[in-house]
């Protein structure tokens, strides 16, 4: 997976991230346990704070960051963590879905 786009401090504190989440990445089938691939295609907004982010936000996920250093893989990780537990039915599954067999 590649995590790529644009920081823009916004605030003293605060970093906004446009980026593009694109890959493949290994999910689990909700129904039947089975392991299968996805590909990811995503555009995504975030709100990078150093420190205890104490607003609120609507437009952007807001990710925590200490000591001024932003990493990277942090996000990546947390990115790919968060559609692996995501709803995911394999082929086999959705197919059964969609003729009423399961």
């Amino acid at each position: 997976m590649s995590l790529s786009g644009d920081l823009q401090r916004s605030k003293r504190d605060l970093v906004d991230f446009d980026a593009k989440l694109q890959g493949r990445v290994q999910v689990e089938c909700s129904r039947c346990g089975k392991e299968f691939e996805v590909d990811i295609d995503e555009d995504l907004k975030l709100r990078l704070s150093d420190g205890v982010y104490r607003g609120f936000d609507d437009d952007a996920d807001v990710i925590e960051f200490y000591d001024g250093s932003i990493d990277m893989e942090q996000i990546l990780d947390s990115e790919k963590a968060s559609i692996q537990t995501d709803y995911h039915l394999c082929t086999e599954c959705k197919e059964g879905e969609n003729d009423g067999s399961t």
